[in-house]
């Protein structure tokens, strides 16, 4: 997925008026009242106006909100529905399953509804297995994500939400009085696609995403979250069940 950038907003800052100097005095007067030539000088010092603050970015504070939790973030266990929208097509598809996290790159993700399907990864290789069709499918991770990682928009970045800030802009909307926070996201160059994520009002932890890319909307939700409670390190491990077609695809 491309990652994500927060958009910066630009401040203009007042300058202090000069102050005005008085007409010379006559040469007799001047040896006596020297001391208000420097009358001007005070009346500039004071006439200066300080710089105005910062107006504070709101997508910034939002992102590194995201970027905290995504930080101290080890484990996750959660189930997920997803809904598919080919709305070109007229083609509509809704997944349920589970996801399993261990930092930095273990992931598990297993669709229950409408078929079984599992998804391990290390993030080097990654097995996708079809028990009906009893057939495992086995790629390196970047050559999957080159052409497959659409599909899992949102939940597919834990552990590195900090890189995915730098590429894109960002917009806020929501978070008032308990409301969750939207953060919108577009690329700022490259494909052409929406990302937005609704963040949980205590800490900010994406609990959906909504992706719409060339005709398809992909809607993901996450429930029953349990963050850094104990894994079994055993889902993260995957071998072809005896008799299963295997497909290697390295590039």
């Amino acid at each position: 997925m491309n990652n994500l950038i927060a958009s910066v907003l630009l401040l203009a800052f007042v300058s202090g008026a000069m102050a005005q100097q008085k007409p010379a005095a006559k040469p007799a007067a001047e040896t006596k009242k020297a001391a208000p030539a420097a009358a001007p000088a005070k009346a500039a010092k004071t006439a200066a106006k300080p710089a105005e603050k910062k107006a504070e970015d709101p997508a910034a504070s939002v992102l590194e909100k995201l970027k905290a939790w995504d930080a101290a973030l080890q484990t996750l266990k959660a189930d997920f529905t997803q809904e598919l929208n080919f709305t070109e097509a007229g083609l509509k598809q809704t997944i349920e399953g589970t996801l399993r996290y261990s930092r930095p790159n273990l992931l598990r993700i297993e669709h229950i509804k409408p078929s079984r399907q599992i998804v391990v990864t290390d993030k080097k290789d990654i097995w996708i297995y079809k028990p009906e069709d009893n057939q495992v499918v086995r790629a390196s991770w970047d050559a999957w994500r080159r052409t497959q990682d659409q599909n899992f928009s949102g939940i597919l970045d834990f552990g590195n939400y900090a890189a995915l800030t730098e590429k894109n802009t960002a917009t806020v909307s929501g978070g008032k009085d308990g409301a969750p926070v939207t953060v919108k996201f577009v690329p700022k160059s490259g494909k052409d696609y929406s990302l937005s994520l609704t963040l949980s009002a205590t800490d900010y932890f994406p609990l959906g995403a909504e992706l719409s890319v060339e005709g398809t909307v992909i809607k993901t939700r996450l429930t029953s979250v349990e963050k850094n409670g104990p894994v079994d390190a055993a889902v993260f491990k995957f071998s072809p069940p005896k008799g299963a077609e295997t497909l290697e695809f390295k590039n």
